[in-house]
């Protein structure tokens, strides 16, 4: 019998975020409902019953629940649609991963580096800056300064600002990206490569699941500072666990989470080796890293916050053993493989990759007579794809990144190559 047979699971979204949240419901047996107001979209494709009621229509969604039997409610990474999940879930009684004051708290960059630093968890210096512009702030700012919105993420309205001139307009622009119309303003930390953690929170103990080390697209322009590649462990996973780790948990079990998954962002200073934490995700990862602890330790997130949602267990003592941020001495690397913008008129080499290299999950985001935006560059959505691969050694991953590099290609309507920039493998050096 699978694991979630019997079980009715409603999904908010029907568009790609949602998408391997209906693919695994099913694998596991449950009865999946996909809705937004779109007629169609990848996750409603696949769901059992697509019916078209918004995310944020309350009192429709409340009689979907009742008339559907509906056992539990869940959406993909979409924030928007996370907060019309607990919202949801408030009205009729089903179980969520966290309280309003835990997402508020961990939504908010503001809040979050404030809760860190009340724990001893190092986040990036910042500078107070606001609407008026006051000479007094402004004075104490040592540049370059990196400029954000408080609450936006996929990296809309981030930039990194040199002068006072720039920064009073970058300031403006984050705005726009902010519900709660706050900004931050950080000191600029130079390295292309940054640090991230992920942990899972099991009958209120924490457990650290895994770290990264995360180099972006354009470390010298400084036009695109997305994801590029990603290598799981960290190579300063061992540093980590002995110094801030133990703060971290006890952070969190201070904040009350039970059982859930969520993942931690930070910048190595080059001037003094110190990972400086920035912001956080009290959700699923995007990049669908369960691909990866699946096929080294047997370990799913995805799979443990869905058991939630549909009151079963999270997880169980035996699975929780199973957790090695080692990955049982493999390595894994993600790339997210950047474009220019244009228009895609052919896709070449993917099954060449998938065939030849240890691949683990390749995910697609654009196809043939797709366009990339000028306004993507530099968010999430200038990814075409991201591959994942499980291998034994840094050799590996460099031979890997240049197959890739080498053979995957996608081209614009006039014959040009649209890949952003190459990956150059000498940046993944121990």
């Amino acid at each position: 019998m699978k694991e979630f047979e019997g079980k009715r699971l409603l999904v908010l979204g029907g568009g790609y975020a949602s998408y391997h949240i209906v693919k695994i419901a099913k694998e596991e047996g449950a009865y999946v409902i996909a809705t937004d107001y779109l007629k169609g979209g990848q996750a409603k494709d696949i769901a059992d019953e697509a019916i078209m009621v918004s995310t944020v229509d309350m009192e429709s969604l409340e009689k979907v629940v009742k008339e559907k039997n509906i056992d539990g409610v869940f959406c993909g990474p979409s924030e928007f649609n996370i907060v019309n999940v607990m919202t949801l879930c408030e009205r009729t009684g089903l179980p969520f991963y966290a309280t309003r004051e835990q997402w508020d708290i961990c939504s908010d960059k503001e809040l979050f580096k404030k809760m860190c630093r009340e724990n001893n968890v190092p986040c990036v210096p910042e500078y107070s800056v606001t609407e008026e512009f006051l000479e007094e702030d402004l004075a104490k700012i040592k540049y370059p300064v990196i400029v954000k919105p408080v609450d936006s993420s996929s990296s809309r309205g981030i930039t990194i600002v040199y002068n006072r001139e720039e920064l009073i307009i970058a300031y403006k622009e984050a705005l726009k990206f902010s519900n709660k119309e706050h900004v931050l303003v950080e000191k600029y930390i130079s390295n292309d490569c940054a640090f991230a953690v992920r942990y899972i929170a099991y009958n209120g103990e924490i457990h650290l699941l895994l770290t990264n080390d995360r180099y972006v697209v354009d470390p010298i322009e400084r036009k695109a500072l997305v994801g590029y590649v990603a290598v799981y462990p960290s190579k300063l996973n061992e540093k980590y666990m002995k110094t801030i780790d133990p703060n971290v948990r006890i952070m969190f079990k201070k904040l009350g989470i039970k059982n859930g998954a969520f993942f931690m962002q930070a910048l190595v200073d080059p001037d003094d080796g110190q990972i400086y934490f920035h912001e956080m995700g009290l959700r699923l990862s995007g990049g669908l890293t369960y691909t990866i602890t699946e096929s080294a330790t047997g370990i799913n997130d995805a799979k443990m916050m869905l058991r939630y949602a549909l009151g079963m267990d999270f997880s169980s003592p035996d699975e929780i053993k199973k957790i090695d941020t080692g990955l049982c001495g493999k390595i894994a690397v993600s790339v997210c493989y950047p474009l220019k913008n244009g228009r895609i008129s052919q896709i070449q080499g993917i099954d060449l990759c998938k065939n030849k290299l240890n691949v683990v999950d390749f995910v697609q985001y654009y196809f043939e007579g797709d366009e990339v935006t000028e306004q993507q560059i530099g968010t999430l959505d200038q990814h075409f794809c991201r591959i994942k691969l499980l291998l034994n050694d840094y050799f590996e991953i460099a031979y890997s990144v240049d197959f890739i590099m080498d053979s995957l290609k996608v081209i614009d309507e006039n014959g040009n190559d649209m890949l952003f920039s190459r990956f150059e493998t000498k940046r993944l050096r121990r």
